[in-house]
């Protein structure tokens, strides 16, 4: 596992381009015995990986994530060095994969010394980072076969978690006006409109209560002397809900098509994706504590200690050095970020483990890619890695404890029928990710 963590972190790849990542860690996998079936879901870089179904018994998958961040490149070193790479393993993703993999390596070959009914099985999930990749798999059934999910990832704290994170809405907006010399005061001004759109709706802020917004000019010209006849403005949401979320964005939507109609710049909706936050299981956050209690916190060694204060130094400098040690089950409040497996967990049972990088370490940021590819990142991933292979063990001994996250899921959903929103990117990922990322699509 701790090579293949150098050898992700090596490859860092954009969202759904991820093939070298996934050759990686199906060879893991396929070398350990699974079965491994690619491009699963109609999703090129997904895959499904199973190794000797039991008879019977319940079904647990184990996610794997993959992809890179672009413009977070950096060496692993303690201070700020680009390395001249696209994108950067700047939310740690070069360590699920692998932890993950591991632990349905180790799970499953138990399971089968132990005679337990049931499989374990890795979905490998890639474009995380643009709210897409498990998205398009539940759309296409790929979740529905199994009996609860678990995952892992890096964050500011040690333990399992049972409560909720943001729902997110992302999408692009296209304006179209005239290319000419920036002087020509007759000319339609796509930069100018888009700019005034986006202020204008952060006026209305206030109409929005609870949102989150989030932009970037991923097309706005290149010299300031002449005027781009296409500005592309790609914008994120988040809120507790997905019903406010959702409004949120079709209001960001008409502000800036009235903004445009006072201009005359034709403006285009692009919607990417969007999620549910993930729904808390207390069942599996129960089942994922007692597996961490029996593995213990990261065992950090000393030199560990001194490179993370370093960098944390370097990236917030002044900020005392906070690092959690400890195990917690965490059940109270709401995290901040977004993932593509809410949807997911308000189907079937998820549970997740998160392991601690310093506090003064920022997420998203040049200083998590440099851990990220740093032996003082394993020891967390790994302790990850052994809870979740004795939980999913734990799962298949107990079978009970599914069907209590099950009705623990029911519960919490209540009436409602849960469909996922269909991304509005699946046909671009699928036949040309690059003209995605080159903002042409």
């Amino acid at each position: 596992m701790t090579q293949l963590f150098r050898d992700q972190w090596a490859c860092p790849e954009l969202p759904g381009m991820e093939y070298q990542s996934v050759a990686n860690l199906t060879g893991f996998l396929e070398t350990h015995g699974f079965e491994v079936e690619t491009g699963v879901g109609g999703v090129p870089t997904a895959f499904l990986a199973r190794r000797g179904a039991g008879q019977g018994g319940p079904r647990v998958g184990i996610l794997a994530e993959y992809d890179a961040l672009p413009g977070l490149d950096n060496a692993a070193v303690a201070h700020r060095s680009g390395t001249g790479r696209r994108p950067g393993h700047g939310c740690g993703h070069n360590h699920i994969g692998p932890a993950n993999c591991g632990a349905a390596i180790a799970a499953a070959i138990a399971a089968e010394d132990l005679s337990l009914a049931g499989e374990i099985c890795v979905i490998g999930c890639p474009a995380e980072e643009i709210l897409w990749g498990k998205i398009a798999l539940q759309e296409a059934g790929v979740f529905d076969a199994f009996d609860a999910l678990l995952t892992s990832h890096g964050d500011y704290q040690n333990g399992s978690l049972s409560r909720p994170c943001h729902a997110v809405v992302t999408g692009e907006f296209v304006f179209r006006g005239d290319s000419a010399h920036a002087g020509m005061g007759g000319a339609r001004d796509a930069l100018k409109t888009a700019e005034t759109a986006m202020a204008a709706f952060i006026a209305e802020a206030d109409h929005f209560p609870g949102i989150v917004e989030k932009h970037v000019f991923r097309s706005a010209g290149i010299m300031p002397g002449v005027m781009p006849d296409e500005v592309r403005l790609w914008c994120s949401l988040r809120h507790r809900e997905l019903d406010p979320v959702m409004a949120a964005y079709r209001g960001m939507e008409a502000v800036f098509r009235a903004v445009a109609a006072r201009t005359g710049v034709e403006v285009e909706e692009k919607f990417v994706a969007a999620s549910r936050g993930y729904l808390a299981n207390d069942v599996l956050a129960d089942v994922l504590d007692d597996s961490l209690r029996l593995v213990g916190p990261p065992r950090w060694t000393d030199a560990d200690i001194d490179f993370m204060q370093a960098l944390s130094e370097a990236a917030s400098p002044g900020k005392p050095f906070d690092l959690h040690r400890d195990i917690d089950c965490f059940k109270d409040g709401i995290d901040y970020y977004g993932q593509d497996d809410g949807d997911a967990s308000w189907i079937v049972p998820l549970g997740r483990v998160n392991w601690a990088y310093p506090a003064g370490v920022p997420i998203h940021h040049w200083a998590w890619t440099a851990l990220s590819g740093h032996p003082a990142s394993d020891a967390g991933p790994l302790m990850a890695s052994e809870a979740l292979a004795l939980a999913a063990i734990e799962l298949l001994t107990d079978p009970e404890k599914i069907v209590r996250a099950k009705m623990e899921l029911t519960s919490r959903v209540g009436p409602q029928t849960i469909k996922v929103i269909p991304p509005g990117i699946t046909q671009i990922m699928r036949d040309d990710p690059l003209a995605f990322w080159e903002a042409r699509w």
